[in-house]
């Protein structure tokens, strides 16, 4: 997946070129005003490119400790960077409008998308590095100096996203700043892992960077989106989760995943996101809507594999379910009532539960409300086992029962 950089080679050695004759030229007029005793004659044509070139040069150039001037590597380097995007940009046949040096605040360029030869008016702003300074080998992440960009970033009416060129790996990784600093606000210095989910390349651009841009589905196969899910990596493991969600649901082995992955990991390890996932299998009525793939054919298969569960994955789901929300319509507790619903024997289980002392009240308190919600008033005699003093809640699901014999959370 590595993109040529043949294309901004030339073109950085083009500029680099043009730098250094300008640069042999302003030092021969300058030994030649000493040498005569005057100052360097400007030019009579008031268009001559020497009276605009010099300035910007000049700014470029730093003294030695001989008194001699100097044109720092990292001017080229940073060059190198801008070429690479721009190349993959134009390759694209997308707009890359490069920030005049004199007008860099802390973008370098605006990214217009293009698609099918239209505008869908989507810009992007970036700030670009390149080079070593910004690449941490050892620990594989790029930094990006926040410096006094903090608001200038933040406050941008576009997104901002940095970018870090590796010249020795020939590839690019983004991060999105304002997403970033949102969360860590007081950072000095922006460092994100280099992964395949934040790749920037000729391959990648128009398959996950501006699919991300546009909040559209990456347009990756199926093999490198199960490659993705079972990375170590979080954005891999996100990318590829989200991938085979939206394209791939229609595959038995899809939810065979999602199924294997929710069993075999520990729950600091599984996102809601997976659990919301899940729930379209046995389905319930706040579900938005799925525009995905799933047929009826993968939607039995992964249902099937949720009826092998128990009361260690019921436990489990019900460590989901947050006290402050509980289960109500639109909450991630709906989801895991609707997935416990299907399992056989889900009944005798959340009994099981309730009359577990050992188990943490909250716990105890999840599984009486599905299971009151699933038996009305058949379930007080298991309910009234369960003191006031031990769970208001469960004595408030009692008085709610004996009164209207039923109970329903999302009444």
């Amino acid at each position: 997946m590595k993109s040529n950089l043949n294309i901004a080679d030339k073109r950085t050695a083009a500029h680099n070129k043009n730098y250094m004759s300008i640069g042999v030229s302003v030092r021969t007029r300058m030994s030649a005003a000493r040498n005569s005793g005057g100052a360097a004659r400007q030019e009579s044509n008031p268009q001559s490119p020497q009276l605009h070139i010099v300035p910007s040069v000049m700014c470029n150039l730093k003294k030695t400790t001989m008194g001699q001037l100097k044109y720092p590597k990292t001017n080229s380097t940073a060059k190198v960077g801008v070429g690479y995007i721009r190349s993959i940009v134009d390759h694209h046949n997308c707009i890359f409008q490069e920030i005049d040096t004199k007008n860099d605040l802390g973008i370098d360029a605006i990214i217009e998308i293009i698609k099918e030869e239209r505008p869908v008016s989507k810009f992007v702003a970036t700030q670009i590095k390149s080079g070593k300074t910004y690449f941490n080998k050892k620990k594989n992440v790029c930094k990006i100096p926040v410096k006094n960009h903090f608001n200038y970033w933040t406050s941008h009416p576009l997104p901002v996203y940095g970018i870090v060129h590796i010249p020795e790996l020939g590839d690019a990784y983004w991060v999105d700043i304002k997403s970033y600093l949102k969360y860590n606000p007081t950072a000095a210095v922006i460092t994100f892992e280099r992964t395949l989910a934040n790749q920037i390349n000729k391959d990648t651009f128009f398959t996950i960077f501006v699919p991300r841009l546009l909040n559209e589905v990456p347009d990756i196969d199926n093999h490198l989106a199960k490659e993705l899910f079972q990375s170590d990596k979080q954005d891999e493991f996100y990318l590829g989760l989200y991938t085979l969600y939206k394209r791939f649901a229609d595959k038995n082995d899809t939810w065979q995943l999602f199924v294997d992955y929710f069993r075999s990991q520990p729950i600091e390890r599984i996102p809601d996101f997976l659990i919301y996932i899940l729930a379209h299998l046995p389905w319930h009525p706040d579900i938005s809507y799925f525009n995905g793939t799933m047929t009826n054919e993968a939607q039995e298969y992964g249902k099937s594999q949720l009826k092998q569960f128990g009361k260690t994955q019921i436990l489990k789901l019900l460590e989901f379910i947050d006290e402050e929300n509980s289960i109500a319509r639109g909450t991630l507790g709906q989801s895991v009532e609707a997935i416990i619903s299907i399992i056989p024997n889900f009944k005798n289980y959340l009994k099981e539960i309730i009359q577990t002392e050992e188990l943490e009240i909250k716990l105890r308190e999840f599984a009486a409300t599905i299971y009151a919600m699933h038996l009305g008033i058949e379930s007080l005699a298991v309910l009234k086992e369960i003191s006031e003093e031990k769970s208001w809640l469960i004595h408030e699901l009692v008085k709610h029962i004996e009164e209207f014999e039923e109970f329903n959370p999302y009444a």
